[in-house]
This record gives structure tokens, sequence and C-alpha cells, in this order.
């Protein structure tokens, strides 16, 4: 009996650890799955984009219990998030000035991330409880938020190649304005976590709808079931939530690896 107990446990800790992950690869796989069907990609690449700000929104919000899984999660969603995009960037006519902006934003958030380091990259400060750190590195000798400026010139790059802005304008101005978005949360600070939960929460929700809007208006017809996708995204949304804003002490493992480093 110690050995089922014991067993059980382990299986609870390593659920916990992955549970926001495999939520993610359920939903990619389900919206990938009804794409493939009924050839829809608008509405594929909309429910895919925007995730990590969601993820964001919620280690800032609530704290992130085990800070290397949250690193982890965001960098999966990212991934995706920029792939996607990506996809449908590259396969429209290459548009010189588009590029030389876009490089230039990512370049500014590579240095950026390269001075401040990943754990704080991923407010390692904010969520994770390591000291205050003040860079005075280049670029944060120009700018407090080199990485939202960096940001906002990739994605507003993309606009300025009028093939991809015809057909995809929304998916761009929503990255920028949830990058905007981000350095609100970042300004309001943890210490005004019950504003950043409301504001947050209503601001992804917004975007989630104005992502779907974009897609069933994007002019070509969709015929995935809708329904069931919204069931998916719903669903994945909740499972993150239930994964990060649940209080450290949700179970032993989580409350002993956590204790005295979310403030």
């Amino acid at each position: 009996m110690a050995v089922l107990s014991d067993n059980s446990r382990s299986f609870r800790a390593v659920v916990g650890r992955n549970g926001s992950l495999l939520a993610c690869v359920l939903l990619v796989l389900a919206v990938l799955l009804g794409a493939a069907l009924d050839r829809s990609l608008p509405l594929a690449v909309y429910l895919l984009s925007f995730w990590h700000y969601y993820l964001y929104w919620l280690a800032f919000a609530f704290g992130a219990n085990q800070f290397d899984v949250f690193k982890r999660d965001a960098v999966a969603m990212k991934t995706v998030s920029v792939a996607a995009l990506a996809a449908f960037y590259l396969a429209n006519p290459i548009d010189l000035a588009s590029l030389i902006v876009i490089a230039c934003g990512i370049l500014l958030n590579v240095r950026a991330a390269a001075a401040l380091g990943i754990d704080r990259t991923y407010y390692g400060h904010e969520v994770a409880g390591l000291p205050p750190l003040r860079v005075t590195a280049f670029p944060y000798s120009l700018t407090n938020h080199p990485m939202i400026l960096g940001n906002v010139a990739a994605f507003g790059g993309t606009l300025i190649n009028p093939a991809f802005r015809q057909h995809w304008w929304p998916l761009a101005c929503l990255h920028v304005a949830l990058n905007i978005g981000l350095l609100v949360m970042e300004l309001a600070g943890t210490r005004r976590r019950r504003t950043v939960r409301l504001g947050g929460g209503l601001a992804f929700a917004s975007v989630l709808s104005g992502a779907a809007f974009a897609a069933l208006g994007s002019g070509e017809d969709v015929t995935v079931p809708v329904t069931l996708l919204g069931a998916a995204a719903v669903a994945c949304a909740w499972a993150l939530y239930r994964c990060y804003a649940l209080p450290a002490s949700r179970s032993g493992e989580v409350g002993a690896e956590t204790a005295g480093r979310i403030s």
C-alpha cells in the first residue's frame, strides 16, 4: 500500500508539472485537426497565436508556483505563436523595408534578453522572488522597456508588407495591442495584482473574441465546428487558470517547493 501511495503521489506531481503543457498540446492538436479537416487556416492561426500572453498574465497576477514550468510553457506557447505568424508572412512576396524593421525589432529583443538574463526576461523578479536588479547595459541604457519596443517593431513591421497586411492585419495589430497591454501590466506591478487580474482577464477575453471575429471575417468559408473549437479554447484557458491561479498550498509537493519564494 505504501508503494501504491508513493506512486500515486509521484503521478500527481508529474501531472501537476505537465498539466498546463498538456492542455496546450491538446488545444494545438484539436485546432490543427479541425483546420485540416475543413481547410480553414485563419481560425487555426488566430486560436493558436495569443496563449503566451495569457500565461504571462496568469503568472504576473497569481505568481508562478513552479518557475521552471512557467518558463517552459511560455517558450513553448510563444514558439507556436511566432511560427504561425512567420509561416504566413514568409508565404507572401518579400518586402525589404518590412524585413528590415522586423529584423531590427528582433535584434533589439534578443539583445535585451541577453542583457537581462533568461530568468528575469520571464518576470523572475516579479513572479519568482528574484532580488531586484538594475540593468544599465544596452539597450536598457536607452529605454526601460526594450523588449516591448522590439516586439512592437517586429509585429508592426509585418504591416509594411502590403500582401501580408491585406489579409492578416488583425493578427499583427492584436499582437501589438497585447504587447502594449504587457507594458501596462508591468507598470501596474505585482502590488496591484487585483487590478492586474481583472484588467488582464477582460483584455484576454476581448482578444479571443476579436480573433474569432477576425478569422470568421477573413473572407474564407469557415466550416470548422466553431463551437467545438471554441469549447477547446475555453477548456485550455480554464486548465491553465487552474494550474496557475490555485494557491501554492493546493498540494504538499508544490507547497513545499514554493514556500517563501513567491511574494
